[in-house]
């Protein structure tokens, strides 16, 4: 079942849950020679309820508030993106964390990003909508509300559309993906993010397995996956780029983005990029995860204490969230160009250096040092054609 919201009602909904009050999002952009590029980010912001908090009123979630302010920072650093994409938003304000422990009550993070915005409407001079579905606002519908993704959009919202995923919790728990077509200035563009499942809700056990007590049943395995041979998390990347080869019908390029738990090479990677969609990371001349080092990666942090999100060190040792790109098709007004790294692009990491914002960071009440147990990533997406003739990566070359 996909879930499709009207805007209109979307727009109702959000605004009675934020309370952004900051009227329609402006478009003020004057056509030029050069067509505005198209700027991403995208960051996994932990919901923090494996994390205890060491002082009381402090470090709730992992310090979430302080990372939340981190993330607006980073975000304002970066450029003020037209588009981010985040996973993880928690808005239960009971979760059971073990057969017999529960924690609460939660921050909602999405009231906090909520909260941010005024700060960030008056750095980069718009507001951003937000994007996020309904049925996961505080309080959740059944199965939602741990682990939710939402959209920070510069320019309108054309459409919306939430496609659950398959899973062996469900409709306890279930993972999905948010799509959403931005009014972009470089033509319509179509963005889906989404968090695959991890090894808390069986990732690599076979699709179609039983984890349910009696009397409630596990879905069977879906009919476009491999009954008993595609893991949970196969599955549902399958799910996914049948969807984005659904929906996706503009020449313009799509970017999808996320936390895949999975690593280049896996067959969940491979079924994107198999599909001639564009790992942004390395197409822009960004070297490959380095585990000894960290360099290049984006999760490994512990998430069930402060040590390695008050700590300078890098603590990241895999490369799971991605920004793909869906390479522009003839007739599309932004050609999807990014820059090779040695020209300064800023396609790669966000939010992978510890805080650059202040003197120094660690444990409270200094400021935190990471915004979340992982590195996000960010694209720089440009539509000029004398970027294409000057030699860069031309995406819909480049997939041949």
């Amino acid at each position: 079942m996909h879930t499709l919201m009207p805007t209109r009602l979307l727009a109702l909904a959000l605004g009675l849950t934020f309370l952004l009050g900051a009227g329609p999002t402006r478009v003020d952009d004057t056509p030029t020679k050069r067509q505005n590029p198209i700027k991403v980010v995208n960051l996994n912001i932990l919901h923090g309820i494996d994390c205890d908090p060491p002082l009381p009123a402090h470090g709730d979630q992992c310090r979430v508030r302080d990372r939340i302010d981190l993330l607006r920072q980073h975000l304002i650093a970066a450029g003020c993106p037209d588009l981010v994409t985040l996973q993880e938003n928690v808005t239960s304000e009971i979760v059971q964390r073990t057969p017999t422990e529960f924690v609460g009550p939660l921050e909602d993070t999405t009231a906090l990003i909520a909260d941010s915005l005024p700060a960030l409407t008056a750095a980069c001079a718009f507001p951003y909508q937000v994007v996020f579905d309904p049925a996961a606002v505080r309080p959740p519908q059944l199965g939602r509300g741990i682990d939710e993704e939402l959209i920070l959009t510069r320019y309108p919202v054309l459409k919306v559309e939430v496609l659950p995923l398959y899973g062996p919790l469900v409709p306890l728990f279930f993972r999905h993906v948010l799509y959403a077509r931005i009014d972009h200035p470089a033509g319509p563009v179509d963005v889906f993010t989404t968090h695959l499942a991890s090894d808390s809700d069986f990732a690599s056990l076979p699709c179609g397995i039983n984890m349910l007590p009696p009397p409630l049943v596990s879905p069977t395995c879906p009919a476009e996956c491999v009954a008993f041979a595609d893991t949970v998390r196969e599955c549902q990347a399958k799910q996914m780029a049948r969807f984005i080869e659904s929906r996706h019908n503009v020449p313009e390029p799509a970017v999808v983005t996320g936390d895949f738990n999975a690593e280049p090479g896996s067959p969940e990677y491979l079924e994107f990029t198999d599909r001639g969609w564009i790992d942004s990371h390395l197409a822009a001349g960004n070297p490959e995860c380095e585990p000894a080092t960290g360099v290049g990666c984006t999760t490994g942090r512990i998430d069930t204490n402060l040590s390695d999100l008050e700590s300078t060190a890098l603590h990241v040792n895999k490369r799971t969230d991605f920004i793909f790109v869906v390479p522009a098709e003839e007739g599309a007004r932004c050609a999807g160009v990014i820059q090779r790294r040695r020209q300064g692009t800023t396609t790669g990491l966000f939010a992978g250096e510890p805080n650059p914002f202040a003197p120094a960071c660690g444990a409270f009440p200094l400021p935190i040092c990471w915004a979340s147990d992982h590195n996000g990533n960010q694209l720089n997406l440009a539509c000029t054609e004398a970027l294409r003739r000057a030699g860069e990566v031309v995406l819909k070359r480049s997939a041949k």
